[in-house]
């Protein structure tokens, strides 16, 4: 006949069992988070960088821009048009 202290005792070690496996299941998941995590990341970091790479090619863009709106006659060797 089993006893009470052996019921207890494999109940015990059941649920202890459940808590491990969870914890597995637990640490598993954060693992993988981390590495999703990980790579957005990266991600941002190289979009950070296409839109620094961008605005630096933006302001030349504006500074060329500019350059050739104040252009004239007197200071182009291309006659400047002005439009009416």
């Amino acid at each position: 006949m089993t006893t009470n202290a052996t019921i207890d005792s494999k109940l015990v070690r059941a649920i202890a069992d459940e808590q491990l496996a969870n914890n597995v299941f637990m640490i598993e998941w954060l693992v993988k988070a981390q590495q999703q995590l990980s790579l957005q990341q990266r991600l941002i970091d190289q979009q950070q960088q296409q839109i620094s790479t961008q605005q630096q090619e933006i302001e030349k863009l504006k500074e060329e821009r500019d350059k050739l709106k104040n252009r004239n006659s007197k200071n182009s060797s291309v006659p400047h048009h002005q439009t009416n």
